[in-house]
């Protein structure tokens, strides 16, 4: 029973940012991946350099559980602490991080049951002013 909804976060960073600069302290990703259980680290990905600009790209890759399953729950967790690394923002509510966080739900043991929409995405929702 249940269905599949694949929860990815996309973060993509300001280099200075990354590197510590202007008071910043910087979100130790290796860290934060070496923490998680070994078959979870493989999810991570980044850092991914732009061709321009300085910027680098994150990926928590979706588990491929479904919804109310162990993994499922897991993964809200682990997902929730990596947005947390990005947290920062400045007072007037700017951020050196620009989050995406996307929820898509792919079919279900209860077709038209109206779970939730197929797609979620959302822009920025881990941003907490200093």
């Amino acid at each position: 029973m249940g269905y599949t909804r694949h929860n990815a976060i996309i973060v993509t960073a300001a280099g200075y940012a990354l590197d510590g600069q202007f008071g910043i302290t910087a979100p130790d990703i290796d860290s934060f991946r070496q923490s998680l259980p070994e078959k979870w680290q493989r999810l991570i990905i980044g850092p991914v350099q732009s061709i321009i600009n300085d910027y680098r790209s994150f990926v928590f890759l979706p588990d491929g559980s479904k919804e109310g399953w162990e993994d499922s729950e897991l993964g809200d967790k682990y997902r929730e602490r990596f947005l947390d690394l990005f947290s920062f923002a400045y007072d007037n509510g700017s951020s050196p991080y620009d989050v995406l966080v996307v929820d898509a739900r792919f079919g279900g043991d209860e077709p038209g049951a109206g779970l939730e929409p197929e797609l979620i995405v959302t822009a920025n929702p881990h941003v907490k002013r200093r």
